[in-house]
């Protein structure tokens, strides 16, 4: 009796785990995000339209911008780090996912299970900065979200720990303590233009797909799965 009792319990953990790891593959999970980033990017680019016909694509000094034009700007600015924060979320919950499915696993240590671990498993690793997309993506969220939280001068002495990997990693892709266009920035050195901001969740989709493999391969590899 206890023999079966257990055989129905692994078959369940099993069960389990395979409904985990296709909610994490399932590109159906990431239309809704995919859809809400496409209209962030043409809202920001109906924005910069509206900016380029009152001032032209070239623009003008920031000194000589009307209050209208600044508005403009704050705007494209909420735009961008409503998208990376939506990004965020989907991160967030493939960690979850992944967590979940190493706890369930027995915490073996030949499963990632770190935040970071589970960030750098089959990302891309961005030429530019060595550092992978999910983390380089996490990292500007949480800038966007806690930038008004850090010094003034995002002095790394004063910095509070979890704040002061998130400054090195924001001032590797170009952001400052003085600049009004950090997200903008941010945007451009990661590779994407500002209506381009739906790429953002597909790239999040094709890791997802990426670490389910990952850890199914990992699974079956030790007789887990």
């Amino acid at each position: 009796m206890k023999e079966i009792q257990w055989r129905d319990f692994v078959a369940l953990i099993m069960s389990t785990i395979s409904a985990l790891l296709s909610e994490l593959e399932d590109p159906f999970q990431m239309f809704p995000l995919q859809e809400v980033a496409g209209i962030l990017g043409r809202s920001v680019d109906d924005a910069e339209d509206y900016i380029a016909q009152r001032s032209g694509w070239y623009g003008v000094s920031s000194k000589y911008r009307t209050v209208d034009e600044e508005h403009q700007l704050d705007v494209i600015s909420l735009l961008i780090g409503s998208a990376f924060v939506l990004g965020q979320c989907a991160i967030t919950q493939s960690v979850a996912i992944a967590t979940k499915i190493h706890d369930m696993s027995g915490q073996p240590d030949w499963l990632p299970h770190t935040k970071s671990d589970i960030m750098n498993t089959e990302a891309v690793i961005h030429k530019d900065f060595g550092l992978s997309e999910m983390i380089l993506f996490d990292a500007v969220a949480n800038y966007f979200k806690h930038h008004r939280q850090w010094p003034v001068d995002w002095d790394l002495t004063r910095a509070q720990n979890p704040q002061r990997r998130t400054i090195e990693i924001v001032q590797k892709l170009g952001l400052s303590p003085t600049s009004s266009a950090n997200l903008q920035t941010a945007l451009h050195n990661l590779g994407f233009s500002a209506t381009g901001i739906g790429s953002l969740a597909d790239n999040i989709q094709s890791w997802r797909e990426h670490l389910a493999e990952n850890l199914r391969k990992r699974l079956n590899r030790h007789g887990t799965f």
